[in-house]
């Protein structure tokens, strides 16, 4: 009887172990999958924000909206990002809703 006990405890603790290390591997694989997603969003909103924010300093510099180029390109630095509470632009672009519907599903 206490062999069987033994048994089952150890076919229990066995199952534990395989069921922890399949969940974990699925967690790592649906992480890399998330990062690969938000890198492209990553990547077509700076495509999108570049000519943008280059031609605001181009028109800063030609303005003298500051004291000089360095100025303008730190202070359009952070163009389309979240400030305060203006919302971050161009997550609405398609490699981004991709990244948050992922984000947000029980795959």
């Amino acid at each position: 009887m206490k062999t069987i006990i033994r048994f089952k405890q150890s076919v229990i603790l066995t199952a534990s172990c395989f069921l922890i290390m399949v969940s974990t591997a699925a967690t790592a694989d649906r992480e890399a999958k998330q990062a690969k997603l938000d890198a492209a969003c990553e990547q077509a909103r700076e495509a999108k924000l570049a000519p943008m924010k280059k031609q605001f300093i181009e028109d800063c510099v030609k303005n003298e909206e500051q004291p000089d180029r360095e100025s303008c390109e730190f202070f359009y630095s952070d163009f389309g990002a979240q400030s305060g509470n203006r919302a971050p632009l161009f997550y609405d672009l398609p490699e981004c809703v991709k990244a948050f519907e992922y984000q947000n599903s029980q795959d």
